[in-house]
């Protein structure tokens, strides 16, 4: 049997003790597998995912401590250990995984080498490994993600003093002439991962655009910040620039994708997902189609969105949980969505989007109460997230606070508002609640499958149509 198949294998001998209640069991299962192929990125994947779904902060230290001094152990064990230790807002642990990371590798250029760098404010060397990683791509790794972004996993939300405190060090970071143009790429990085596309796009005019080719994949960031403000122009070239690039070109295809889809033109964007599945390195094929089962979804082909995020699961991204979820609610099955969705929740507890799906199951089910606490565990991290407002609003109509849904109804952004308020016709003699209800009802219709709070996926449901 091939090792693939073998970890396969493991995988699903793993959800069964999961689903048995053998949480134990399945940590030990998952750690013998991690030392008997040490260096596999696969192991240690099902390793770190394995511990987050049934073990505590100290199973986590007392599993790697075992894997790590048995030796061989390759950066992404390290690097997963760091992250168990900044879910627990322990920083210096953190720190100090990322130097172990640095000091086993021995100076070895890994994408996770590059994350410990840019962790530890080493720029000079940070930008320098990125260098060596972008002229030769070890293949099948996600490097993409991580370059431009090394905070970005989904563990734990960062710190508010943790952007300020990398952009100050990135401005006094010494950096040789040839890397100088890595500096305004990190730093409009830096200000897009914190929300603030315009601020990114000023950081990345500072410098020339970098040329197609070799370096051309540190546009991606250029062209996510573009998109965000739906500039679908200055979008589809900087990905387009991107996609020359080895590094970046099967991310940079599906985003062009979005573009498309998002601008109306859903054929040809879907025919750019089917050429990025086609030209993929078959370790990145799970979360290519976690990605096109969520335009699936958004488009409202909700059967062909199941099925594939079923399969994008089972090769191990977890990402396609939470959409698997919401494709299963909008197809009835609300059961089934409301058992994927509590895995992703569990998962990543941070992961709103998810939280807001399952609340919407839960209101479907009538579980009122259920709902309006996730949404309101929603809105306590993103106070205008419209879909928890639409979902909290719906749950107090529910449970007879006519006033609260109208106050949420208000409390969504003018857009939205305007829109809903122009394509749902009044009705004579109804009050505001009444009102304020039928629109939030709608919203959810319209929407088809976005729960999403990034304003450029409006553009595939919130078109002018007939009032009704």
């Amino acid at each position: 049997m091939a090792r693939t198949d073998t970890l396969d294998a493991l995988v699903r001998t793993i959800d069964g003790l999961m689903k048995a209640g053998r949480p134990g069991d399945a940590v030990r299962l998952a750690s013998a597998a991690a030392l008997k192929v040490p260096s596999s990125h696969r192991a240690a994947q099902i390793l770190e995912k394995t511990l987050s779904r049934a073990g505590d902060r100290k199973t986590a230290e007392r599993t790697y401590a075992g894997l790590l001094s048995a030796g061989g152990a390759g950066s992404a064990h390290y690097y997963n250990l760091a992250m168990f230790r900044k879910r627990d807002g322990d920083r210096e642990g953190m720190r100090a995984a990322f130097e172990d990371l640095l000091a086993a590798a021995g100076g070895a250029s890994t994408v996770h080498s590059y994350i410990a760098l840019c962790s530890l404010d080493r720029y000079a060397e940070a930008f320098a490994a990125a260098e060596r990683i972008s002229a030769a791509p070890p293949p099948g790794e996600p490097l993409l993600s991580r370059l431009w972004n090394p905070w970005g996993d989904r563990s734990t939300i960062l710190p508010a003093d943790f952007i300020p405190e990398r952009l100050r060090a990135l401005r006094r970071a010494p950096l040789p002439p040839e890397l100088e143009s890595y500096r305004s790429f990190l730093a409009g990085a830096i200000r897009l991962y914190a929300g603030k596309p315009e601020q990114a796009l000023r950081e990345f005019g500072k410098t020339r655009p970098a040329p197609a080719g070799r370096r051309g994949w540190m546009r991606f960031p250029e062209g996510w910040a573009a998109l965000r403000l739906r500039l679908f122009g200055r979008a589809r070239a900087a990905f387009s620039a991107a996609a020359a690039s080895p590094l970046s070109r099967t991310q940079s295809l599906c985003r062009l994708a979005e573009v498309e889809i998002c601008s109306g033109r859903r054929a040809a964007g879907f025919a750019l997902f089917d050429r990025a599945l086609r030209e993929a390195h078959f370790s990145h094929l799970p979360g290519l189609r976690a990605w096109k089962g969520q335009m699936l979804l958004f488009t409202g082909r909700y059967a062909e969105a199941e099925k594939l995020l079923a399969e994008a699961g089972r090769g191990g991204d977890d990402a396609a949980w939470c959409w698997r979820g919401a494709a299963l609610a909008r197809l009835g099955r609300l059961r089934e969505a409301l058992s994927e969705l509590d895995k992703a929740v569990r998962l990543f507890p941070t992961d709103l989007e998810a939280l807001v799906w399952r609340g919407e199951v839960l209101r479907l089910l009538g579980r009122y109460r259920d709902c309006a606490a996730d949404q309101a565990a929603v809105l306590r991290r993103n106070p205008g997230y419209p879909w928890a407002l639409v979902n909290r609003g719906l749950c107090r109509l529910a449970l007879g606070d006519g006033a609260g849904a109208v106050k949420d109804y208000r409390a969504l952004d003018s857009g939205m508002r305007g829109f809903l308020a122009r394509t749902v016709k009044r009705r004579a003699g109804e009050s505001r609640a009444e009102r304020a209800g039928r629109m939030l009802r709608e919203a959810c219709r319209l929407a088809l499958g976005d729960r999403r709070n990034d304003l450029y996926f409006r553009g595939v449901w919130m078109r002018r149509r007939r009032p009704g």
